[in-house]
């Protein structure tokens, strides 16, 4: 786990062509084309296990300051939920964790540590619980995000994910105040999306 760059926040990104760690504040959106270079070998998914928990707490921390989260107007203590890892050797570098609401699984988070993004680890993730999910006969996958998280929209959308909501000043309630987010933009709407089964 790393600060960023240019402050002493904790850094969610990685710009790509520098290698500069970055906090949501410091990050900029571009549109770039994709970059050359050897692929680099994927990392591991695999099911949490009770032994995992620890490491769970700490990535929760690391990218929300906490480890309950809330989500879909419910709380979750995300150690506590099942969940998948994603593995650069014997070190987990993200997590996927989730719960079963109805007829939906909800996927609480989904972090992986910029190091290691680019490397299809939350596709890897996605498609592990996506598997779960049809396994357990759910008819969708619900995800939130926050208005600022560029990125996060990108990828829920390229996965099939669509916009079902919008809680307009949700995170101001919950944290009590705009906080800075991705690029500058201030972090206060839940956007909330699915992907149908």
């Amino acid at each position: 786990m790393r600060s960023c760059a240019y402050c002493d926040a904790n850094a969610i990104y990685r710009d790509r062509e520098s290698g500069a760690y970055l906090c949501p504040f410091h990050s900029r959106l571009e549109v770039i084309g994709p970059r050359g270079g050897a692929p680099r070998p994927p990392l591991t998914i695999r099911p949490a296990t009770p032994a995992d928990r620890t490491r769970i707490a700490e990535l929760a921390d690391y990218f929300w300051g906490e480890v309950e989260i809330e989500c879909f107007g419910r709380s979750y203590q995300v150690d506590a939920l099942p969940a998948y890892v994603a593995c650069d050797g014997d070190e987990i570098v993200g997590v996927a964790s989730y719960a079963r609401e109805g007829d939906a699984v909800n996927l609480v988070t989904l972090n992986v540590l910029p190091r290691w993004q680019g490397r299809g680890a939350a596709r890897g993730l996605i498609a592990a619980v996506t598997e779960v999910a049809r396994a357990e006969g759910a008819k969708r996958i619900i995800a939130t995000t926050t208005n600022d998280d560029l990125p996060a929209l990108g990828l829920y959308q390229r996965l099939g994910f669509t916009i079902m909501g919008v809680l307009v000043g949700r995170l101001l309630e919950h944290h009590g105040g705009a906080e800075p987010g991705f690029a500058g933009i201030p972090v206060r709407d839940e956007i909330q999306m699915e992907l149908r089964l």
